[in-house]
């Protein structure tokens, strides 16, 4: 079947008409001419298979990894950089206008100046199969493992501590089944290992324990980690606030693109000494020290507890007196706190805010809200919730994943 690529989805997929259905194909570009092979067909949609191209668009490439047409991961190798940013402002702007009803203007994206091996974090899956260990990534919707030797998102020493891992899985002695997370700190390029999964504190970890700059190895199974060697925290810094980060905290993983937005945040909050800012989801507490150093007060909620730690034992570490904490769903902590904010700074998860937590915010008249968010299509929901209280004035979006469909924006909003 021979069909134009017209459209984008949310995901990088390429979207064509066939017989009046949305018809999705994977690693098609707008504006190019395709043959493809249906694969699935749905009432409301179709998937399809690539099978050939007739009419390439300029902007098709190879891509860099070996994998990319395996593996999961990535969405957007086999084009520019420049095209990848143009489709994540397009996917951002559709989603503006198809889910939130907003006919709002969308920035043009904040690319990177070298796109590559710029994550922090990687996660392999491990297990036996026939007979003997393989680790590497699933494939795209699937749970098989394709045994993987190199990753151009991650950096080098990632790269050389996987490898050198791949080759001692026997001796390691971990579960059939099992995950292995690495992440690495932009500060002082130290690296942090995880073993995940039932059984894994009885790994035997004499072959890693003197690896260089291999800080520390961590057991985890389920929300309980055990230090097995090294160091407890993983150390990172931003704008002069240093974080400790331990093993199961989020951060962001790409430093680069980190400063960006950070920078971007702390330009449209615009603190001064008498605003008061409540800070959701707050992690760690890498915006709420930022806007610490600024505002009179500062009160930062977390569902994640050991993230909460982390943010309080930040806050002590570099001497910041007007930045507290609480442990708890945001949706059940904001809605009882009865105390007025002048800035609100969101950065939820990729489901976005409940609608209870939306009308607690816009009830409280906070003069303006900052929203970060990894997922257009709830951050459109959200906006389109609070449109009678609030105005939206900027959207930018920023790229913090090249080469996957994932696009990171931060919204200002200012109380009507």
């Amino acid at each position: 079947m021979r069909c134009l690529i017209d459209g984008i989805t949310h995901s990088g997929e390429g979207v064509a008409r066939t017989d009046g259905k949305a018809t999705f194909v994977p690693f098609a570009i707008p504006g190019e001419t395709v043959e493809l092979e249906i694969t699935e067909d749905k009432r409301k949609f179709r998937r399809a298979r690539l099978t050939g191209i007739v009419e390439a668009s300029s902007e098709r490439i190879e891509p860099w990894c070996p994998y990319y047409y395996e593996c999961g991961g990535c969405a957007y190798q086999h084009m520019t950089y420049n095209k990848q940013l143009e489709l994540k402002q397009r996917v951002v702007s559709e989603a503006m206008q198809r889910i939130g009803k907003l006919e709002l203007p969308v920035n043009p994206v904040l690319g990177m100046e070298e796109p590559w091996r710029y994550r922090n974090k990687v996660t392999w899956h491990a297990a036996r199969i026939d007979g003997r260990y393989r680790m590497g990534f699933y494939r795209s919707d699937s749970h098989q493992l394709i045994d993987i030797k190199t990753c151009k998102l991650i950096s080098e020493e990632m790269e050389k501590l996987s490898l050198y891992i791949k080759t001692n899985l026997e001796e390691l002695h971990i579960p059939e089944i099992c995950e292995i997370i690495i992440r690495q700190s932009s500060l002082n390029h130290k690296l942090m290992l995880m073993v995940m999964g039932k059984g894994t504190e009885n790994a035997n970890i004499d072959c890693l324990v003197d690896y260089p700059d291999l800080s520390s190895i961590y057991s985890t199974d389920g929300e309980r980690h055990t230090l097995l060697y090294g160091e407890p925290y993983l150390q990172e810094a931003v704008d002069g606030i240093k974080y400790d980060i331990s093993p199961l905290s989020f951060f962001q993983v790409n430093p680069i693109q980190t400063q960006k937005l950070f920078d971007l945040v702390q330009r449209y909050a615009a603190v001064n000494s008498s605003h008061r800012v409540l800070d959701a989801y707050c992690g760690i507490g890498s915006i709420s020290l930022l806007l610490a150093r600024k505002a009179q007060e500062v009160l930062g909620v977390e569902d994640f507890a050991p993230a909460v730690q982390d943010a309080i034992n930040n806050t002590r570490n570099n001497h910041i007196t007007n930045c507290s904490f609480l442990a708890g769903p945001c949706e059940t902590i904001i809605p009882r706190l009865h105390d007025h904010f002048d800035l609100l700074v969101l950065d939820p998860p990729r489901a976005g805010c409940n609608s209870d937590l939306i009308r607690a915010i816009t009830g409280s008249a906070p003069e303006k809200i900052v929203y970060i968010s990894c997922n257009p299509a709830t951050l459109a929901r959200d906006l389109a919730l609070s449109t009678e209280g609030y105005v939206t004035k900027e959207i930018q979006p920023v790229d913090m994943f090249a080469h996957t469909h994932h696009v990171e924006t931060v919204v200002v909003l200012y109380r009507r």
